[in-house]
């Protein structure tokens, strides 16, 4: 059985330093873990071809799928018509009778299932989740195509289901997703939810870069709320600007597109139908589709995706959301060189058809040459490849302490005893010290592939203002992390992002079968408050 490519677990925070948008400090429990905010993958536009997958829609909005060819479709970027290179039709997306049953590196295009705790309250959760069930337990017994489950909460964006087309899996994964939300939704929580959600989709394009073909996200909620950037300072506009472009071209190098199915409507305009809603539904102009307010209906926009709202069939909305992304044409073509000046280059898909409309993405955005680099990127990418790999790391000193099973979720808690010695420390302005570090665990198979992930980051303070005091003090740090049936061994991997040096431990599945079983604790409404390093 030929191993599927070798994928990126998602990968840990690179912190936004945007005064508005502040990082939680903690070391007991972890803030929301944020991707590298530069130097991740981008449209490479002066030496490859674009992909552009196409679904073709008629006056009723219907997928048509056959009795196309290449010469009923036009590209234009920039309003320049563009040679097509190449052309395949919706038959050529499907699943080779070789396949295994989890390797997404087939023709067939993977969904990415995304249930979204983080904007969600607990009456939605709870639906979202029984709607998800409700969609897969009407599918046949092994799906069409591969599908993964993550869970965006507020701490971590959590794979609970690797890429799979067996239905068992999913349900599994799915009915052991707990429905309490272990938090309060309230104002100031605002800003972080937009940065969060944003982020999650890079994680997302990070993690399924190495996966070829089209990738949908089914986002089941409401996303990030709109960041109505007319309040923001100009300087922060820019950054932000600057972040969500590099978002699109991560989405859009990595061939994702957005799907997002509101459980309801909270977010509304004055005319009754939610903002993001309505930017969705736009026609985008030539012009920056970010330059104004961004929310997340920009991103289906641009994504070449659709938002769904105003309905309670949920479990339609999402085999809707999988027809489209599964009936499709695939186009190619190789943009002229340009300069780097970081604007938004429109691409446009003609029919020659009047009467038929063609869902694709709406561009991308060049290269910025004066754009800043982030020197923790290659750190970021590094601890995200060492979760995966079996070579130890000892750069960081990492011990496991203490196992516990809950067989009722498929899951376990690991304790895992942190040397704080060369983590890098920082002085902070209050006179302590600080370290940031990233935390990613992964369940992977025999074959190494990745069943479930999950990453977070973490602060940890100092009150010592002398960083070199700090030999022997330890952090106690537990990760929870589902275990699925295939699971063989799972590895845990602590880095330093000041420096990148990094710590791994790796536990076997008899490990962790003879660890002492307890149910799964209920998740607490308040998280309890940071603690800080003891000083020396």
């Amino acid at each position: 059985m030929p191993s599927m490519p070798m994928r990126a677990v998602l990968s840990v925070a690179a912190l936004l330093c945007i005064a508005a948008l502040p990082l939680a400090q903690s070391q007991s429990t972890p803030s929301q873990k944020q991707p590298a905010a530069s130097d991740a993958p981008t449209l490479h536009v002066t030496s490859r071809l674009v992909f552009l997958d196409v679904t073709v829609l008629n006056a009723k909005g219907h997928p048509v799928v056959s009795g196309l060819t290449k010469d009923d479709f036009t590209i234009t970027q920039d309003k320049k018509p563009q040679r097509i290179f190449s052309f395949e039709a919706p038959e050529a997306h499907v699943v080779t009778a070789d396949a295994a049953d989890d390797n997404p590196a087939g023709s067939a295009p993977v969904t990415i299932f995304v249930i979204d705790q983080l904007n969600s309250t607990f009456e939605q959760m709870a639906y979202i989740r029984y709607c998800v069930h409700k969609y897969l337990a009407k599918e046949p017994k092994q799906l069409k195509a591969p599908a993964e489950v993550m869970v965006m909460g507020n701490e971590s964006l959590e794979m609970v289901q690797g890429y799979t087309r067996d239905k068992k899996e999913l349900l599994s994964a799915v009915d052991h997703i707990p429905t309490v939300i272990p938090y309060k939704m309230n104002g100031s929580f605002f800003s972080e939810r937009f940065v969060q959600s944003i982020y999650a989709l890079q994680e997302i394009a990070l993690e399924n870069h190495g996966v070829p073909g089209r990738k949908n996200i089914v986002w089941i909620g409401h996303g990030g709320p709109s960041l109505y950037t007319a309040s923001l300072d100009s300087k922060i506009v820019d950054e932000v600007n600057a972040h969500v472009h590099r978002t699109v071209n991560m989405l859009v190098d990595s061939r994702m597109s957005l799907f997002l199915i509101y459980p309801g409507l909270e977010v509304r305009s004055r005319l009754g139908t939610p903002i993001s809603a309505m930017s969705a539904e736009l026609e985008i102009g030539d012009d920056d589709p970010f330059s104004g307010d961004i929310n997340f209906g920009v991103f289906v926009n641009e994504t070449g995706g659709k938002l769904f709202y105003n309905r309670n069939d949920l479990d339609q909305l999402i085999r809707t959301s999988v027809e489209l992304g599964s009936r499709y044409y695939t186009l190619t073509y190789q943009p002229p060189e340009g300069v780097a000046d970081g604007k938004f280059r429109r691409v446009r898909v003609t029919m020659r058809n009047p009467a038929l409309h063609a869902l694709t993405k709406a561009g991308y955005f060049a290269p910025d040459k004066t754009a800043p680099a982030d020197p923790r990127a290659n750190i970021l990418y590094n601890i995200a490849e060492a979760a995966q790999a079996d070579v130890p790391f000892q750069g960081v000193g990492l011990t496991v302490e203490k196992v516990i099973r809950h067989r009722d979720t498929n899951s376990a808690d690991i304790t895992v005893n942190l040397n704080t010695k060369n983590l890098g420390w920082q002085a902070a302005a209050d006179g302590k010290n600080t370290a940031d570090i990233g935390f990613v665990a992964a369940s992977l198979s025999a074959r190494r592939d990745v069943l479930a992930s999950k990453t977070e980051d973490l602060r940890l303070i100092n009150n010592s203002s002398n960083p070199v005091r700090t030999e022997k003090p330890h952090a106690h740090l537990t990760m929870t992390l589902r275990v699925p049936r295939r699971t063989k061994s799972v590895r845990l991997v602590i880095g330093s992002l000041a420096d990148g040096r990094m710590g791994a431990v790796e536990l076997d599945r008899k490990a962790i079968d003879a660890a002492p079983d307890m149910p799964t604790p209920q998740p607490k409404l308040i998280p309890q408050p940071a603690k800080q390093l003891p000083s020396p």
